[in-house]
């Protein structure tokens, strides 16, 4: 027996079924896309406090600086912990421009007790940054 003489049937998609296929293919796609278009995200609101450098207030803005060595700086000018304590009581500055700036190798100890004297003072708002 021969199989010359006989063709072999290829099952291939009539293209009248593959542009329903992709039509059904698109019509998916922008459903799914639609969707997400309206849905609400989920999570928790949060609002965070931003630094006002021009509040108005009489005084100077006051930068406190900690190097990695556990040095402090008022204003670029170097003062021991019992000077920037009578400096904080004094008052004279902005209190809503008190800004402290810690190297990164700069002891937590020695940050928190700045912070400490800091939250002494009534009504200022105390920001704290880390240097690089």
């Amino acid at each position: 027996m021969s199989l010359e003489g006989h063709k072999v049937k290829r099952n291939i998609f009539h293209p009248l079924l593959a542009v329903g296929f992709i039509n059904f293919v698109l019509t998916v796609g922008v459903l799914i896309m639609s969707t997400t278009i309206f849905a609400k995200p989920s999570g928790v609101q949060m609002n965070f406090p931003a630094f006002r450098t021009d509040t108005g207030a009489p005084g100077q803005e006051v930068v406190i600086t900690v190097t990695g060595e556990n040095v402090i700086f008022i204003n670029g000018r170097v003062v021991t912990l019992n000077e920037l304590r009578h400096f904080l009581a004094r008052g004279g500055f902005n209190r809503d421009a008190l800004m402290i700036k810690a190297d990164k190798r700069a002891s937590m100890g020695r940050v928190a007790d700045i912070l400490d004297l800091c939250r002494g003072i009534s009504g200022a708002s105390v920001n704290v940054s880390t240097i690089l």
